[in-house]
Parts: structure tokens; C-alpha cells; sequence
């Protein structure tokens, strides 16, 4: 009798570990097929090594057109030196930071009207984590801080791909933004790209 449940504890061992590698598998295979979907240029600032705790979220630009948007938002929990290294490389290439509340915020996929807000910067609505803080700040909390790194207006998806926003300010009817939110209470990076 022991034996057996001995025996049928190995098998159940085994088969968790046989799903989890196989979770792990095709999460690395859902990343690295949205790494490909954009130009690898757009997402060099993506981490290659990534940690145990993470979310992806990918909208491919065939589908761009529904939700307004391409995207691909990366989250994973760091120990407090990495975190720390990514800020300090963040302040030493003058990235300035804001809030999420700052009223500079043009949010792509948003439904807000964005049409006089030329000088506006757009980021992505953050809309895989389920949380809305207020107006310019939709699913990130009072802890994060965003770095923009590059945000460009025109059109860097194919033709067929490219969204109408009419929300949006004239200027910025097209183009691509891409940086990283930090989290410092939950040691938290965020990488994010968005193209319309």
C-alpha cells in the first residue's frame, strides 16, 4: 500500500513538473513571436533574460485595427538590484519619469477624446492590468513611474495594419511609443512598445 502511494506521488510530481515546463515553454514561444511581430529596432529595450513572476500581453498588428492599437507589454518582478540598475541607466540616459496621473498622457486605445492635445505623449492603456486609477492613469497605481523612451508619429506598421483613432490629434493619427513603468514597492518593470 505504501508503495503505491508512493508510486502515484512520483507520477503526480512528474506530471507538474512535465506542465510547468511546458507552460514555460510556450510562454518563451508567445514572447519571442511578439518580439518578431514589430521591428526589432522597437524593441531592443525588451529584457533577454526573463524572471519567474511575469505577464504578457500581445496585440498583434493583424489585429491592431479592433482595439487600436499593436502592443507588446511585458511585466516581471526583479530583485532590487536589477531594479535599481534599470533606474540608474534610465537617469544616466536623462529619461525623465512622470506619473500616471500627469495630465501629458495621450492614451492609445483609450476612448477619451485626444484631438487638441498635439504636444500630448502617448503610451499604451496598460489595459492587462485590470486596475483604473482616474483619467490619464488607467491600470497603473500611484507607485509606478513611467519612462518614455522614444515616441514617434507616422507609419510603422504595413498599410493594411495601421488604425484610425480619430481621437487623436492630427499629428499623432499614426506613429509607435515604447518605454518602461517601474513599480519600486513591488520591484516591478514594465516594457512596453505600441504601435497605431
Amino acid at each position: 500500500m505504501r508503495n503505491n502511494f508512493y508510486f502515484i506521488l512520483l507520477i503526480i510530481i512528474t506530471s507538474c513538473s512535465n506542465n510547468k515546463n511546458e507552460n514555460e515553454k510556450r510562454f518563451l514561444l508567445n514572447y519571442s513571436k511578439g518580439l518578431n511581430e514589430f521591428n526589432p529596432e522597437l524593441t531592443d529595450h525588451f529584457p533577454n533574460i526573463l524572471k519567474s513572476e511575469r505577464q504578457l500581453t500581445i496585440g498583434y498588428p493583424a489585429g491592431a485595427y479592433g482595439i487600436g492599437m499593436a502592443n507588446l507589454i511585458f511585466s516581471h518582478e526583479v530583485d532590487s538590484t536589477e531594479f535599481n540598475t534599470v533606474i540608474r541607466k534610465l537617469k544616466l540616459n536623462k529619461i525623465k519619469s512622470y506619473k500616471p496621473t500627469d495630465s501629458i498622457f495621450i492614451i492609445i486605445g483609450d476612448t477619451l477624446n485626444y484631438e487638441k492635445k498635439e504636444t500630448g505623449i502617448p503610451i499604451p492603456n496598460f489595459d492587462s492590468y485590470e486596475r483604473d486609477f482616474g483619467l490619464n492613469s488607467k491600470y497603473l497605481t500611484e507607485h509606478n513611474k513611467i519612462y518614455v523612451l522614444e515616441s514617434k508619429s507616422g507609419k510603422f506598421m504595413n498599410k493594411e495594419y495601421l488604425t484610425k483613432n480619430n481621437n487623436l490629434p492630427e499629428k499623432w493619427k499614426n506613429g509607435f511609443s515604447r518605454g518602461i513603468a517601474t513599480n519600486e514597492k513591488e520591484n516591478e518593470l514594465i516594457y512596453w512598445l505600441c504601435v497605431w
